[in-house]
Order: structure tokens, then sequence, then C-alpha cells
């Protein structure tokens, strides 16, 4: 599958467990726009991770595969050259991965993402903080020639957190760009940077797999808030 039309606001559900991976199937009411599939959280018990994600795939959402390093919030210890192996077997079977921004790795992910015509989301994590907004607009400035979409996720814990980043994604890169935050301000970051234009929000389908992470239920909820009421 190809990611060609995301919607806006657009819902990842995320699964962090082999079993979610497993059984999932959508319900007549959707519960996200796309699934966000951690693989570097299940990797021991999701042998059959290609078959289950191309699955998800058939009934109409797209995948994006992460295997996030240890240092950005995930779960992968191993070398990177391991890891590649992963991606290279998720861009060729769905449609999109994310890759940090600091990986060794972005520049081939993007180049292998670009000849299969898939989407690499290149992402920066802040668990500390919130950085000031210029040290923000060069990390994404960093990421574009990169990325299909840039994320950007930070710790928020004041107001003036969540505007620094709704300051950002005001702004127009030329491509999409997702902000959101972790930590004591998660749910409201989430709601105020949907409203603000965020081209991702990012919810639990199973467990929560960031600081503060709302479920996708939650997100959908706003977003049918935030859509328009049909016209009678």
């Amino acid at each position: 599958m190809r990611w060609t039309a995301i919607p806006k606001p657009c819902v990842v559900g995320t699964i962090s467990r082999a079993v979610t991976l497993a059984k999932f199937h959508m319900p007549p009411e959707p519960v996200c726009h796309a699934v966000e599939v951690r693989l570097d959280k299940m990797l021991a018990d999701a042998s059959d991770w290609v078959v289950q994600t191309k699955a998800i795939e058939a009934q109409g959402l797209p995948v994006i595969v992460t295997v996030r390093l240890a240092s950005e919030g995930g779960e992968w210890r191993r070398p990177d050259a391991e890891r590649w192996g992963y991606f290279a077997t998720a861009l060729e079977h769905v449609a999109a991965v994310d890759v940090e921004l600091q990986s060794r790795l972005v520049s081939q992910v993007a180049a292998s993402a670009r000849r299969l015509d898939k989407t690499v989301i290149v992402s920066a994590h802040d668990f500390v903080k919130t950085p000031s907004a210029s040290a923000l607009r060069d990390l994404i400035l960093e990421a574009l020639p990169h990325a299909t979409i840039v994320k950007i996720a930070t710790l928020t814990k004041t107001p003036q957190d969540i505007a620094v980043l709704r300051e950002l994604v005001q702004q127009d890169w030329g491509r999409p760009l997702a902000v959101m935050g972790m930590g004591p301000l998660a749910a409201q970051s989430r709601r105020e940077l949907l409203q603000a234009g965020s081209a991702l929000a990012y919810g639990w389908l199973d467990s929560p797999a960031a600081p503060g992470q709302p479920s996708a239920a939650e997100l959908m909820q706003i977003v049918s808030e935030l859509s328009p009421a049909p016209r009678r």
C-alpha cells in the first residue's frame, strides 16, 4: 500500500503488543486512520509481523512500522545493521516507516523509501523539555531532505511549551509536520495541536507508547468535534 492520501487531521493508533497485532480488526466505527506498529516492543513475540501488518493494510489502513531506539524512548538496543533489516522488510510490504533523525540509518531508510515510493516519517523526541522554537526549527530543517513527514515530540509541562509547538505547526514547511507533547500536558497538547494543524496525532490502541499518550478513541472524538457538521 502507498499512503497517498493522508487525512488531516490523521489519528494514528499505536499497537505495542503482539497479541493486539495478531487479532486487530477495524470495527464498523473507525478507531483510527492509520496504525503504527511498535515492532521494537514486540519482536520476541511477533514472528508473523509481516503477514499481520499486511492483513491490517488489507482492511484499508496504512501501517507505519517503528523500530524505536532505546535512546529515543523505545526498546531497540541491538546493532543498527540488524535494525536496518526490519526497515528494509517493512518498506517492501507496508505503507510507511518511522526513523529517528539522529539515527545513523536515516539517509539509508529515506533513500529506500524514495526508491519504493513509500512514506518515511523522520522523527525527533525530547523527553526532558520542549526546546526553543529556533532549536526545533533547526531540527525540522535538518529532517526535511529525508522526510515525507517530519514528526516532533517533546515534553510539555507548561502552556508556553504548547505555544512553541503551535508556532511551528502553523508555518509552511513544504510538507506535513506532526507535533505533539508528552508528559503532564500530553492530552491537552494533542487536542490543541490537532486544532492548529498538526498532520498526525498518535493514540494508543492497547497501551500507551509515550508518557501521557491518550487513547486513539479520545483523539478520534476530538477529530469528530473539529469536523464541520454535515449540511442538511
